[in-house]
C-alpha cells in the first residue's frame, strides 16, 4: 500500500468520526430528551479529546517512535467508537466519544509528523496537500453517510460503520506501517522542553493560532449549521448531507491548488493568499445570512471559505513543523491541541448563545477569520527578508535545532 494513502487513511479517520454525527446532533437532543447545549457536548469534548490526545501523541511519538504510539492510537479509537454504539444515555455517548476522539486523534498528529520526517519542508508542504486532498473524501462522504443512516435507519448505526473502517485500519496500520522515527530514551524533562522551546518562538506561535483560528471558524460553523437547518428552515437531516458536500469540495480544491502552486509561489505566499480569501468569504456569509438566510447562503460562502481554509492550512502546517524539525512530534502535537482547543472553546461560546441566533453564528466565525489572517500577517512581520517579488519562492525562516 503507498504510504501517502496510508496516511491519509490514519489522518482520517478521526475527522471523519467527527463530521459523521453531526446531522444527528438534533435527533439526539429528541432520542436523549436533553437541552441542545448538552448535546453539544458530543461535539465539544470530542474536539477536547483530540486537543488533549494530540498534546501527548506527538512528544511520546518523538520519544518511543512513530509506530506504537499510532496503534495505540487506533485501538483506543475502536473501543470508544463500539461505546458509542451501545450507548444508553447521553452520558454514556459523551464518554465514548471523547476516548474514541482521544484515540483516533494520534492519525492526525502522526501522519503530519511522519510526512516531516520524510520530506523537507517544501516536498512536505506538498505531500500535506495530497493527503488532505485523499482524506478530505472521509469527512466530504461521512456526513451524507451519516445523515441517510440517521434518517433511514438511525444513528447506532453511524458507529457501527465506524467501528468497521477504525477496526480495518488498524489491522492496514500494523501490517503496513513502518517505523519513521528511530525511538530515544525516555526523558520528560525533555518532553516538556520540546514545548518550552517551540512556545518561545514567536514564528511558531503566530503560525499556529493562524492555522487554530482557521479551524475555529469551521468548526463553530458545523455546530451550529445542523440546527439553522432543523429549527429554522424545518429542513431534514439529508439535506445537511447534501450542502456540506460544497465547503468539502472546496477544501479539496483549496489542497490541490498547493500541490500545483506551493513550488511556484512558495508554502508562505499561499498560506497568507488562503486566509486573506477565508475572511473574504466570512464577509460574505454575514451578509447573505443576514439578508436572507437559506441553505445556499450557509454553505455557499462556507465552500469559498474552505478553498482558503485548503490553501492556508497545509502550508501552515508545513511552516509550523519546520521551525525545529528535530521535535516535528512536539510540534505538530501542539498544533493540533492549539486548533481543537480554540474550536472547541467556540463550540462552548456557541452552545450559550441562542441557538437560532445567525447573529451569533456569522460573529464568531467572522472574527475567527480575521484573526486568522491577522496572526498570518504577525508571522510574515516577525519573518525578517522575505521578498514580496512574485517569482521568488517565500518561506519562513528554520530556526536552529536544539
Amino acid at each position: 500500500m503507498p504510504m501517502l494513502v496510508l496516511l491519509a487513511l490514519v489522518t482520517a479517520i478521526a475527522p471523519a468520526a467527527l463530521h459523521m454525527l453531526v446531522p444527528a446532533l438534533p435527533i439526539l437532543a429528541v432520542e436523549f430528551e436533553a437541552a441542545p447545549g448538552s448535546v453539544q457536548l458530543v461535539l465539544t469534548l470530542f474536539l477536547a479529546g483530540i486537543a488533549v490526545g494530540q498534546l501527548v501523541y506527538g512528544p511520546a511519538s518523538d520519544r518511543f517512535g512513530r509506530r506504537p504510539v499510532l496503534l495505540t492510537g487506533l485501538l483506543l479509537f475502536l473501543v470508544g467508537t463500539v461505546l458509542c454504539g451501545f450507548a444508553w444515555s447521553l452520558s454514556a455517548l459523551i464518554v465514548g466519544r471523547t476516548l474514541a476522539a482521544t484515540g483516533g486523534c494520534a492519525g492526525m498528529v502522526l501522519g503530519r509528523a511522519i510526512v516531516r520526517d520524510i520530506y523537507d519542508r517544501e516536498r512536505s508542504a506538498s505531500a500535506l496537500a495530497t493527503i488532505m486532498m485523499v482524506m478530505s473524501l472521509a469527512p466530504s462522504l461521512s456526513p451524507a453517510i451519516g445523515a441517510y443512516l440517521v434518517q433511514w435507519v438511525g444513528w447506532r448505526t453511524d458507529f457501527a460503520l465506524l467501528g468497521t473502517v477504525g477496526a480495518a485500519v488498524l489491522i492496514l496500520t500494523s501490517v503496513y506501517l513502518k517505523e519513521t522515527h528511530a525511538p530515544t530514551s525516555v526523558n520528560v524533562a525533555a518532553m516538556i522542553g520540546s514545548f518550552v522551546l517551540l512556545l518561545q518562538s514567536p514564528i511558531f506561535i503566530s503560525i499556529v493560532f493562524a492555522t487554530a483560528f482557521t479551524s475555529a471558524s469551521w468548526f463553530t460553523f458545523l455546530a451550529v449549521a445542523p440546527y439553522l437547518l432543523a429549527e429554522r428552515l424545518h429542513e431534514p437531516p439529508s439535506i445537511y448531507g447534501l450542502m456540506i458536500l460544497l465547503p468539502m469540495a472546496g477544501y479539496i480544491l483549496g489542497n490541490a491548488s498547493v500541490v500545483r502552486l506551493s513550488a511556484l509561489l512558495g508554502s508562505t505566499r499561499l498560506f497568507i493568499l488562503g486566509l486573506a480569501l477565508s475572511l473574504v468569504s466570512g464577509i460574505m456569509l454575514a451578509l447573505w445570512c443576514l439578508a436572507d438566510l437559506t441553505p445556499w447562503a450557509l454553505f455557499v460562502p462556507m465552500a469559498i471559505s474552505s478553498i482558503g481554509n485548503g490553501m492556508s492550512q497545509p502550508s501552515g502546517l508545513a511552516a509550523g513543523l519546520s521551525v525545529y524539525p528535530r521535535i516535528a512530534g512536539a510540534a505538530s502535537g501542539l498544533m493540533g491541541f492549539t486548533q481543537m482547543m480554540i474550536a472547541a472553546l467556540g463550540t462552548f461560546l456557541l452552545g450559550m448563545l441562542p441557538r437560532g441566533s445567525v447573529l451569533a453564528m456569522v460573529a464568531v466565525v467572522g472574527t475567527s477569520l480575521a484573526l486568522a489572517l491577522g496572526c498570518g500577517l504577525l508571522s510574515l512581520a516577525l519573518a525578517p527578508g522575505l521578498s514580496p517579488a512574485p517569482a521568488v519562492r517565500l518561506r519562513l525562516p528554520m530556526a536552529k535545532g536544539p
